[in-house]
């Protein structure tokens, strides 16, 4: 049995756009994109989250690709020693490689809902594609799984989340509006599906999770102790799940707070409250 375990959102929670970094603010860049340094965290971040992984207490959980996830360096190096949860809860991986045992269970609950292929169609003949209509800068499939919209929220009609779930929802899929993506997902794949898995396997004890946007709260719910960033949507949008402990700072601030807290959890150093 595994005592503790953080089962922790990437984007926003732990890690953050290095274009919103305070002036002369240190934290280190984790994520190079087409020779930008486009990711940030603290060094505190990264030294508790390898301390974690070297015990086998810390699982990245994101909505990211495994490519796209393998980008955040110290990230990276923390799933290669044990798990990691991508797209969105649709592929786990243990030691960088695919879980099989879990992809054909996402393929059961898949199969209930369309194909990736046709809803995509539909979501290009009803509402448009990056080549059809100004306001969607990219449109793109993510493990096989799901699909998303890049949006420039300039040009984005109002009701968007609500139009494409009118539109999809006959399929067996949802929408999700988060920041500047619109997320197409089946029903039943999330990340706290895929968290509740691993916990079994694992016989987790002690589940913790942060997380930042209504994508994290079937995740965040899955936990006994659980953060959410100052700053995040869930705040904005009055959803933070009860018991929820809001961090202290935002930005950078907010991912050092819930990293280090974890590994005061899992060394014994913090009692639950």
């Amino acid at each position: 049995m595994t005592r503790f375990v953080l089962a922790s959102d990437l984007d926003r929670t732990l890690v953050h756009s290095a274009a919103r970094l305070a002036p002369g603010e240190d934290a280190p860049v984790v994520e190079i994109y087409k020779g930008r340094g486009i990711t940030v965290t603290r060094q505190a971040t990264i030294d508790a989250l390898a301390e974690l992984a070297a015990d086998g207490a810390f699982v990245p959980v994101t909505t990211r690709s495994r490519e796209q996830m393998a980008r955040i360096t110290p990230v990276w190096e923390a799933a290669l020693q044990g798990y990691a949860i991508c797209a969105n809860g649709a592929t786990l991986l243990h030691r960088g490689e695919l879980d099989t045992e879990w992809n054909a269970e996402v393929d059961r609950i898949c199969s209930e809902s369309s194909p990736l292929e046709e809803t995509t169609m539909l979501i290009e003949q009803e509402l448009g594609s990056p080549g059809s209509v100004g306001w969607i800068t990219d449109l793109r499939g993510v493990d096989g799984h799901f699909l998303y919209l890049t949006l420039d929220l300039s040009l984005t009609p109002d009701g968007l989340e609500e139009m494409a779930n009118a539109v999809i929802a006959h399929l067996g899929w949802d929408a999700v509006l988060h920041g500047r993506k619109l997320y197409c997902l089946p029903h039943g794949v999330c990340k706290g599906m895929a968290a509740a898995h691993l916990r079994e396997r694992l016989q987790i004890e002690q589940l913790m999770a942060a997380g930042d946007s209504v994508l994290d709260i079937e995740l965040l719910l899955e936990a006994e102790h659980r953060w959410c960033p100052v700053d995040a949507e869930l705040v904005e949008m009055d959803r933070v799940p009860e018991g929820t402990r809001l961090t202290d700072h935002g930005h950078v601030g907010a991912g050092e707070q819930i990293a280090t807290d974890a590994l005061r959890f899992a060394r014994g150093e913090l009692a639950a409250r």
